[in-house]
């Protein structure tokens, strides 16, 4: 069995969540410092009441210059008691858990990938080793980083679902909503002398755009909270929380206008009041075939036999705030499918492959010094 494989196998048993990675972040740093990485654990975890930071670890080098790979070491819930197997070249659970490999693919590649590159021996630029926690639940982790500290010009994300060949070059902007609307409470047997917020949020949402607006844009209302615990007093408020995401900033911010204008022309008459704000969490990514990160990925994919897939996906991950920091970004496919789900599963040759793959992109980058100096 490939290496690659059993850490893969060891790394789903170790339970882990967001804000809980501190098994998972002791793996890594160990196997990392046994490679001959240095290593440095920030105090993001503090931050957000977990009990591990992020870890950065270099892998130094012969050549100027410095490339970035970036994994997550959290999981979404159920992700505890995995237990794996091998099942027709494909890595499953037994289906009462997630199979984790989001994104334990991606920690698993990015150790085969340092290994290779030790074992051959050839000369390379430092490698600059991310290890985000809190990714699954906002990103978390890349927004508390001391962003200064990176060196790269330019870097690969393993974090993404979809076979060998896929490159995520588009992901959207994304922006929280929060949308307060206050009415007055009084006794449920005097409606009359009480404002009901719960009425007033129906009629202000009744018939407004979201959803999928376009191909490349979208809306979610996901929350709508409010009301007491008894239903004999009219609700005096009611919290609206919605996201919003485009690759483009220019329908994203015509759409919160759209969103905040469409609430105060459709709550009028109500008597309530409405209160809103967002928050753009984090930026998008945005490149084409000609851009340097995309091509050398698509040509090592070609030396391999695998045809390069350009892909958007409307999921943020780390990229968006390394890219938003100016540095180049591109998630990379490794053979996972249906993350998140119970019959999530990872391809075991592509999960190999995947080692190559990153092999290779350290070696020709490293060979190819005006990227460096772009």
């Amino acid at each position: 069995m490939e290496q690659i494989v059993r850490d893969f196998l060891e790394m789903v048993k170790i339970g882990a969540a967001s804000g809980d990675e501190r098994k998972i972040a002791d793996y890594m740093k160990s196997h990392l410092v046994a490679l001959g990485c240095e290593v440095f654990e920030d105090d993001a975890g503090a931050k957000v009441g977990g009990n591990a930071g992020n870890v950065f670890a270099y892998f130094p080098g012969e050549i100027e210059g410095c490339l970035l790979l970036s994994a997550h070491m959290d999981r979404v819930s159920n992700g505890y008691e995995i237990r794996p197997s091998i099942v027709d070249g494909e890595i499953v659970s037994d289906g009462t858990t997630i199979l984790a490999a989001d994104d334990v693919s991606g920690l698993a590649v990015i150790l085969d990938a340092v290994r290779r590159i030790k074992a051959g021996g050839k000369r390379h630029v430092t490698l600059e080793i991310v290890l985000s926690i809190c990714e699954e639940n906002g990103i978390l982790g890349a927004r508390l980083m001391d962003l200064s500290r990176l060196r790269s010009q330019m870097g690969y994300i393993m974090d993404t679902t979809g076979p060998l060949g896929q490159l995520d070059i588009k992901r959207p902007y994304k922006a929280m909503i929060d949308v307060e609307v206050l009415g007055k409470r009084a006794h449920g047997g005097s409606p009359e002398k009480g404002i009901n917020a719960i009425a007033a949020t129906c009629q202000m949402l009744t018939g407004i755009r979201e959803g999928r607006l376009d191909f490349e844009s979208t809306s979610n209302i996901g929350v709508i909270h409010g009301g007491p615990k008894e239903p004999g007093t009219v609700c005096d408020r009611v919290l609206v929380r919605c996201e919003a995401r485009s690759v483009q900033q220019e329908k994203l911010m015509n759409y919160l206008r759209y969103f905040e204008n469409y609430c105060r022309e459709h709550i009028k008459g109500t008597g309530a009041e409405l209160r809103f704000q967002y928050e753009i969490q984090h930026g998008n990514v945005c490149f084409c075939e000609d851009d340097e990160v995309v091509k050398l990925a698509a040509e090592e994919l070609k030396q391999m036999g695998v045809e390069p897939q350009l892909s958007l996906t409307m999921e943020g991950c780390d990229g968006n705030i390394f890219c938003a920091h100016g540095i180049p970004c591109i998630s990379v496919g490794m053979g996972n499918s249906n993350a998140h789900a119970l019959n999530e599963k990872v391809n075991v040759e592509q999960l190999i492959q995947s080692g190559e793959l990153t092999e290779r992109l350290i070696l020709s980058y490293s060979q190819k010094r005006e990227l460096r100096e772009m």
